[in-house]
């Protein structure tokens, strides 16, 4: 594809670049980058009807700090593009950056669900992520503004008292109840607390409604004592997560739950130890099965 040297008074930003805020210090490190060693990617631009300007679709960041370095011309790859694949460009271009917030992704996910006319499910396959994915960033938009704004992305990172998209998956539950919802970020903030410990505090807090003080006022590590009473197949079914709609498990999903009993029932000091050696042997394979439609759960979902 052919590269062309541009001048930079002529190339202008686009209006709906997902990407709304730049970190001034992260531009003037790939301003002196440029000055160094000259720009080495070129960025993407698609003619306008006015003026012999050009808009950009990807590589803004290069361009501003271009500006920065004082380049009075960019390589720029020029093609004729539509709406629908702009966008999308500029939308993946984005979620391949870490340091873009998370809110920042689900409104430009949004806009691109809404101007493509698309399901989470066909957007998944657009944008190259999981459904999964799709809607737990789009689930950031149910926040309240300030919290929303608040949510960092931290892979594979301790949060460090910061609120992460996983946080914020267990926050969106209280939101009908604001004051206590403030309160809850607050204790992750306080107490660096991370999702799993903020998954315990909410579940206590939707179970026993009647002991939000004292469940508040409670050592992290004692919360599982206010649902901890009901039976392993009851915590499974309040674990499990269902989007969309009414709270209905599907077909398949109940036919595990339903085999569940059978084994909470079993109780191993009861058996001899013949018994106990044929358990054995049918739980491993069992495990093994399991693994491997989890295995193959997890590869669908893109986890």
């Amino acid at each position: 594809m052919e590269v062309k040297q541009i001048e930079v008074k002529l190339i202008v930003e686009d209006p709906d670049q997902p990407r709304k805020h730049h970190s001034e210090e992260s531009l003037r490190g790939l301003a002196d980058s440029i000055k160094q060693h000259g720009m080495l990617n070129p960025i993407t631009v698609t003619p306008l009807t006015n003026g012999g300007r050009f808009r950009i679709v990807t590589g803004e960041r290069r361009w501003r700090a271009a500006a920065m370095a004082n380049l009075t011309t960019l390589p720029c790859i020029v093609k004729e593009i539509q709406d629908e694949e702009r966008v999308t460009e500029q939308l993946i271009e984005n979620l391949q950056r870490e340091d873009l917030q998370p809110l920042e992704k689900a409104k430009a996910i949004q806009h691109v669900k809404t101007s493509l006319n698309q399901t989470n499910r066909e957007l998944s396959r657009r944008l190259g992520l999981s459904e999964r994915t799709v809607g737990y960033l789009l689930d950031l938009m149910a926040l309240p503004e300030d919290i929303g704004e608040a949510v960092v992305s931290s892979p594979n990172r301790p949060s460090d008292g910061q609120l992460t998209e996983k946080h914020a998956r267990f926050l969106k539950q209280l939101n009908e109840e604001p004051e206590l919802q403030s309160q809850v970020v607050e204790r992750i903030r306080d107490q660096k607390m991370n999702s799993e410990d903020t998954g315990n505090l909410v579940k206590a807090l939707k179970k026993r409604p009647d002991k939000t003080k004292e469940i508040m006022d409670a050592p992290t590590d004692h919360l599982v004592k206010f649902f901890q009473d009901a039976d392993p197949v009851t915590r499974l079914l309040d674990g499990i997560e269902v989007s969309g709609g009414e709270a209905r498990l599907s077909a398949y999903a109940e036919r595990i739950i339903d085999f569940l009993p059978s084994l909470s029932d079993l109780k191993p000091a009861s058996f001899t130890l013949p018994e106990l050696r044929q358990i054995e042997d049918a739980l491993t394979s069992l495990k093994l099965a399991v693994d491997g439609l989890l295995r193959g759960v997890k590869d669908q979902l893109g986890e």
